[in-house]
C-alpha cells in the first residue's frame, strides 16, 4: 500500500543516484545538501509511519534498503573517489551490509525472518554511519570537523559495526537452531 511514509521513502531512493553523481562528481555541497535532506527524510518517514499506524510491508521493505543504497554508496565513493574514508572502514561497513544481507536470505528459506527484529545496537550503528558520512562531507565543505575528531568517528563507527554484526550473527545463528 502507497501512502505518505512510502512515498516519502520512495523520493529517498530516487535521491540515491543524484547522491551518487554529486559524490562522483566532486560537488560536495550538492552531495551535503542531498544527503541532510535524505537524512531528515528517513526520521520524517520513519515518525510519520508509527504516529498515523501507516507502516506497511512495502514500507518495512523499502526504508532499510534506501537506507542502505545510501549509506553504501557514500562509503564506497568517499573511499574511492578520494580516500576521504578509509577503506578499511568501508570494508566493514559493506560486509556488515552483505552479512545482514545473507543472513536475512538464510532466515527467509527457514521462514523465520518475522522473528530477527533491529536492534538498538543496531540502530546506533546505522545512526555512527550516516553520522559519519554527514561528518565527512561536512569536511569536505567546511573544513570541520577535523582530522583527529573524523579518525574517532571512523574507529567508533567500526567497533559498532563489527559489533552489531556479531550481534545479529549470534541471534540468526540462534534462532536457526531453534532457540
Amino acid at each position: 500500500m502507497v501512502n505518505i511514509p512510502n512515498i516519502i521513502t520512495l523520493i529517498r531512493i530516487f535521491l540515491v543516484p543524484v547522491f551518487i553523481m554529486s559524490v562522483f562528481y566532486g560537488k560536495f555541497k550538492e552531495a551535503l545538501s542531498i544527503f541532510f535532506f535524505a537524512a531528515l527524510s528517513d526520521a520524517l518517514d520513519g515518525f510519520l509511519a508509527r504516529k498515523f499506524n501507516k507502516v506497511t510491508m512495502l514500507g518495512v521493505i523499502l526504508d532499510p534498503l534506501a537506507d542502505k543504497a545510501l549509506i553504501d554508496s557514500g562509503y564506497f565513493l568517499l573511499s574511492y573517489t578520494g580516500k576521504y574514508i578509509p577503506i578499511w572502514l568501508t570494508v566493514i561497513v559493506l560486509s556488515r551490509d552483505v552479512l545482514i544481507l545473507m543472513g536475512s536470505w538464510i532466515l527467509s528459506i527457514f521462514n523465520k525472518m518475522d522473528r530477527i527484529k533491529p536492534t538498538y545496537l543496531g540502530k546506533a550503528t546505522a545512526f555512527l554511519q550516516f553520522f559519519t558520512l554527514l561528518a565527512t562531507l561536512l569536511k569536505l565543505n567546511c573544513g570541520f570537523p577535523n582530522g583527529s575528531i573524523l579518525g574517532v568517528l571512523f574507529f567508533t563507527t567500526a567497533i559498532f559495526t563489527v559489533a552489531s554484526a556479531l550481534q545479529y550473527t549470534y541471534r540468526g545463528i540462534k534462532e536457526l537452531n531453534g532457540a
